[in-house]
């Protein structure tokens, strides 16, 4: 997660699509497209800060907790997120995710635990 989180932060582009799942829809898009739209996020987007609040593992399938701070022209567009990420060959790529936008989540983030993110994304 926290290299994704830099790539966006660098708009690597190109690593943001390889590291999808196979399966990811995303993949589906014009690869070259969509690596430039993703690469220019930076432009429009600052990056301030990334905090991992759960991570687990298990086998080929692992899931990050973590709230990013990203600020785009002045607007607040912080979020906590539940991704899931799934082994392909040697490699952790991302599969899916459960967002929570930052008006909804608690004053203090870092006590946010997976049980309390989850009844968060559910209302």
């Amino acid at each position: 997660m926290r290299s994704r989180y830099a790539a966006f932060a660098l708009g690597l582009g190109e690593y943001l699509v390889e590291t999808l799942t196979e399966a990811h829809p995303d993949r589906e898009l014009p690869r070259e497209t969509h690596a430039l739209s993703l690469s220019r996020a930076r432009h429009s987007q600052r990056f301030l800060g990334l905090v991992i609040l759960h991570a687990s593992e298990q086998q080929n399938v692992g899931e990050v907790l973590f709230y990013a701070r990203i600020f785009e022209r002045g607007a607040d567009r912080s979020f906590a997120e539940l991704a899931s990420f799934r082994r392909e060959g040697l490699a952790w790529r991302y599969e899916s995710g459960v967002l929570v936008p930052a008006e909804r989540l608690p004053r203090d983030v870092r006590a946010l635990d997976k049980p309390a993110f989850l009844a968060l994304a559910g209302s």
